[in-house]
């Protein structure tokens, strides 16, 4: 039987040991440079690229941000960088606790294979002490203070970006965007504009879109009206192919006589003319188009008064109809009065040479964050999005636990002791795992500057004796309700859930196929 090439040259794997152990150390690599931003006096990240011939420099201690602008390219640490992502989106918080799990279990999976325990035995133990800490922290998690407050620290940890007033206006915002036992989160919005003090930052009570009015002799300034959004061209113009018999109306312009022209043009204007009219007829007075307004009708819409955005964004379409109680309609012929929304005052504002549209109504906020510079603004935004979302989960299940990593300690410690209830290997999996959540307390003794050695064996001493609101702070083992530490029981839950997941679809990878990138080569004749 002849030789048969089944893959190209390019082609290579990692099988078995050899792919575990990749995917483990490189996770770990990933993880060491979020570890040292955990917790209020965790180090910020220095990160600088090249876009373009601009040089660009990024000082952040997110981890979402350092996995991101690290450009990871492995498959195992792209997973990592997603389940961050993920786990950011939904929660809000606790994605450095994430990382460090999920690396410390694969480091632990490292250990466990080389006692010659299966993987599988190992994630039956794993498994099993993940259940059994859901369970406890289901038992420990209570309702206790005004949560509110309570997440704008956790979600600051300690970088002094929420000013006072700034904590004022995402409480106000959440107050305005409950609906339904819930808090809706495409009711804040959040705009951001480099330049000025950080005191410039407020709060709209409703929607600020990017854009300017249409017209300069329309008004900059309206109160008490209805607001039209629509989303057709405002043209009388067929622009798009009809099937016969489609459309509002047919022309044929055959001219033959001088007059022909003008008369033409007049009823052009007329048509015109319609359209305004039937937005002033069902009694709105301002306009918010997504598609062009053609500027016969722009002019005619100034001249008696009514103010008009176009090529405005469906993203911020939808706010404003979400904060007016406006209905989209398609064709501005077919609005009536029903589909209109109200706002208490709409104005035109310039910051910084650009301009900004206002609605100012009954539903929906928007927080303009200001600082004097980029990088300041963008972690603001970061910190304050993450706010949002612990609002939103807050909501759903107000209950908190101990924060400064007590909760960890809590579980390691009941783990240890449910561990001798299994006679086989997943003992020693359910062990390695109350140690993976002591590292989240030795990463904050790390990042307080604290002796570990001896710091990690007092805070176990602890918790041995049942005092299960010891955590780490800045001058020790301290009592968390004494502080006021406390995080939410939802956001523990779901970093050691997501934890859990992604260490069982790395552990369960055996090989690993990849192909050799070539270099593309362009010929020039």
């Amino acid at each position: 039987m002849s030789n048969t090439t089944v893959y190209s040259s390019n082609f290579g794997r990692l099988r078995g040991k050899r792919a575990w152990r990749q995917n483990l150390h490189l996770a770990a690599m990933s993880a060491a440079k979020v570890e040292s931003a955990l917790g209020p006096r965790g180090a910020y990240k220095m990160v600088t690229f090249n876009r373009g011939p601009e040089r660009i420099i990024k000082v952040t201690k997110d981890s979402v941000e350092m996995l991101k602008e690290l450009e990871v390219q492995y498959p195992a640490v792209k997973t990592l960088a997603e389940a961050a992502k993920l786990h950011r989106e939904e929660v809000g918080d606790g994605v450095s606790t994430m990382v460090i799990i999920i690396a410390g279990l694969l480091q632990a999976s490292e250990t466990l294979m080389d006692k010659k325990i299966h993987p599988n035995v190992m994630l039956r133990g794993y498994l099993a002490a993940t259940k059994e800490a859901l369970a406890v922290i289901q038992k420990t998690a209570i309702v206790k203070g005004e949560s509110r407050n309570q997440i704008l620290d956790v979600a600051e940890c300690g970088r002094k970006l929420l000013t006072p007033h700034l904590r004022a206006a995402l409480l106000e915002a959440a107050e305005r965007a409950e609906s339904q036992g819930g808090i809706d989160l495409k009711r804040i919005r959040v705009i951001t504009k480099s330049g000025g003090s950080v005191a410039d930052s407020r709060l709209i009570r409703g929607v600020m879109i990017k854009k300017e009015k249409l017209h300069p002799s329309m008004p900059d300034e309206l109160h008490d009206v209805k607001v039209a959004v629509v989303n057709k061209t405002f043209d009388n113009k067929p622009l798009e192919i009809l099937m016969k018999g489609q459309g509002p109306f047919h022309i044929k312009l055959d001219i033959s006589e001088a007059d022909q022209m003008e008369k033409f043009r007049k009823q052009e204007r007329r048509m015109n003319d319609d359209l305004v009219s039937a937005v002033e007829s069902a009694g709105a007075k301002v306009v918010f188009c997504r598609a062009k307004i053609v500027t016969p009708v722009a002019d005619e819409m100034a001249r008696r008064g009514i103010m008009a955005f176009e090529m405005v964004g469906q993203e911020d379409m939808d706010a404003v109809a979400e904060a007016t109680g406006a209905t989209t309609v398609g064709d501005v012929r077919n609005l009536e009065p029903k589909d209109l929304g109200v706002v208490s005052a709409l104005r035109v504002e310039k910051i910084e040479g650009l301009y900004y549209g206002v609605v100012e109504g009954p539903k929906g906020s928007t927080i303009l964050i200001r600082g004097s510079s980029v990088e300041h603004v963008d972690e603001t935004e970061r910190v304050v999005k993450n706010v949002v979302r612990l609002f939103r989960n807050a909501k759903k299940d107000p209950k908190t636990v101990p924060g400064g990593a007590a909760i960890y300690m809590q579980i390691a410690a009941h783990l240890k002791e449910y561990a001798l209830t299994f006679p086989g290997k997943e003992q020693v999996a359910i062990e390695a795992y109350a140690g993976v959540l002591e590292q989240v307390a030795g990463s904050l003794i790390r990042n307080y500057g604290l002796s570990w050695s001896k710091t990690l064996p007092e805070l176990r001493s602890y918790h041995a004796r049942g005092m299960h609101n010891m955590g780490i702070a800045e001058g020790g083992c301290t009592d968390m309700d004494n502080l006021g530490i406390r995080e939410l029981a939802s956001t523990a839950r779901a970093a050691l859930r997501r934890a859990y997941d992604v260490t069982t679809l790395l552990v369960r990878v055996d090989e690993y196929f990849y192909v050799r990138e070539v270099a593309m080569v362009h010929k020039q004749i």
